[in-house]
C-alpha cells in the first residue's frame, strides 16, 4: 500500500493503482484511523525526501487552453443569440410601427383629414403674436393665445389643426388645404382668410380673397365669397353674413379695430392682446358698443383711451393682473 500511495503522490500511479489508493482512503479502516496514520507518515516522509521539480505538462496546458476557448466561444454564442433575439423583437416593433403608420394614413375620415407621422406645434401665449411659413410655403400669422399643429411634410393633403386665431395666405399647388377646429373644418385650394376658433367661443371664418368651403359636425356646408364670414356657435348654429374684412384681420398688422363692438368682445380681445384678466361688472356694460382703434399702445394707455371714450371706471391689480371694469 505504501508503494502505491507513493506513486499516487508522485502522479505515476496506474489506473488500477490509483483506484486501489482511492478505495483505501475511502474505506472504513481509513476512517477508523487504522491506515490513516501510516499514510500520513508516508506523506510527510515523501515531502522531505522528494524534490519536486517545476515541470510543464504541455498536454494538460493544451487541454486547459482548449477548455477556456470552448467556454469563451459558448459565451459569444449566447451573446449572439441574445442579440439575434433582440433584433427579432426590434423588427416586430418596427413592423408594428410601420403598420400603425400605414393604418393611420389610410384610415378614412369624412373630412379627408390625415396626419403624417411627425407633427409640429407652434403656440403663442397671451400678449404675443408670431408669423411663419408652413412646409408648402403658405404664410400664417398666429394671434395671442393660439396654437397650430401641422405635419413636417405634407402627403396628398395639406392639413393643420387650429385652436385660437390665425390668418392664412395659402399657396396654390393642386393639393387640398384643410384646417380642422373643434367646431368644424375649412377646405381651400389657395386663398387668404382669417380663422378664429378659441375654446368656448364662436368659430368664425372671414374670407379676404379666393374661395373656401366650411363644414360643421352636422355635415352642413357653406362656400364663402370674398367679404363673407361664416359663424358656427358652440350651440351649433350656422350663420353667414357680409363683413368688413379689415375689422377681423387688422390684428396681424399690430392693431385692433372695433366698430360698435359689444364691450364683452372687446374685453376678450384685450385679455389675449395684453395677457390680463378682465372682469366686467353688469350685463349692461357687456352689451355696450365700443368704437376705436388700438395700435402699439401700452395697456395703461389703452385704459385711459377707453376711459375717455366710454362711460366706465376701472381698477387694475398689478400683482394679479386682474382688471375690474364697471359702468359710471
Amino acid at each position: 500500500m505504501g508503494k502505491q500511495f507513493s506513486k499516487y503522490l508522485n502522479g505515476t500511479a496506474s489506473p488500477d493503482e490509483f483506484s486501489v489508493v482511492v478505495k483505501a482512503i475511502c474505506s472504513d479502516e481509513y476512517k477508523n484511523n487504522i491506515t490513516s496514520d501510516g499514510i500520513l507518515k508516508l506523506w510527510k516522509d515523501t515531502l522531505k525526501s522528494i524534490t519536486i521539480e517545476n515541470r510543464e505538462n504541455n498536454q494538460l496546458l493544451d487541454k486547459i487552453h482548449h477548455r477556456i476557448a470552448l467556454e469563451e466561444s459558448k459565451a459569444v454564442a449566447r451573446r449572439f443569440s441574445l442579440y439575434r433575439n433582440l433584433l427579432k423583437i426590434a423588427a416586430v416593433l418596427i413592423l408594428g410601427l410601420i403598420t400603425t403608420t400605414i393604418l393611420f394614413y389610410n384610415k378614412p375620415d369624412k373630412h379627408l383629414y390625415t396626419f403624417t407621422s411627425t407633427i409640429e406645434t407652434i403656440a403663442t401665449p397671451y400678449g404675443a403674436r408670431t408669423s411663419f411659413k408652413l412646409p408648402d410655403g403658405s404664410e400664417v400669422w398666429l394671434n395671442s393665445g393660439s396654437s397650430i399643429s401641422f405635419p413636417k411634410q405634407y402627403a396628398e393633403i395639406r392639413n393643420v389643426e387650429l385652436t385660437g386665431q390665425a390668418y392664412f395666405k395659402v399657396v396654390k399647388d393642386g393639393k387640398p388645404f384643410l384646417i380642422k377646429t373643434s367646431l368644424g373644418t375649412i377646405e381651400v385650394m389657395g386663398t387668404s382668410f382669417d380663422v378664429k376658433a378659441y375654446s368656448n367661443d364662436n368659430f368664425e371664418t372671414t374670407l379676404v380673397e379666393g374661395s373656401v368651403k366650411i363644414s360643421d359636425k352636422a355635415n352642413r356646408i357653406a362656400t364663402l365669397k370674398p367679404g363673407q364670414q361664416s359663424i358656427i356657435t358652440p350651440a351649433n348654429e350656422f350663420l353667414l353674413k357680409e363683413v368688413n374684412t379689415d375689422l377681423h384681420t387688422s390684428w396681424k398688422e399690430g392693431k385692433l379695430i372695433f366698430v360698435k363692438e359689444p364691450f364683452a368682445n372687446v374685453a376678450k380681445a384685450l385679455e389675449r392682446w395684453y395677457n390680463v384678466k378682465i372682469e366686467l361688472q353688469g350685463e349692461k356694460l357687456k352689451k355696450l358698443g365700443y368704437t376705436g382703434t388700438i395700435e402699439m399702445e401700452t395697456f395703461g394707455e389703452v385704459l385711459e383711451l377707453i376711459n375717455t371714450t366710454t362711460p366706465i371706471k376701472y381698477k387694475f391689480d398689478k400683482n394679479t393682473r386682474v382688471l375690474k371694469i364697471s359702468g359710471r
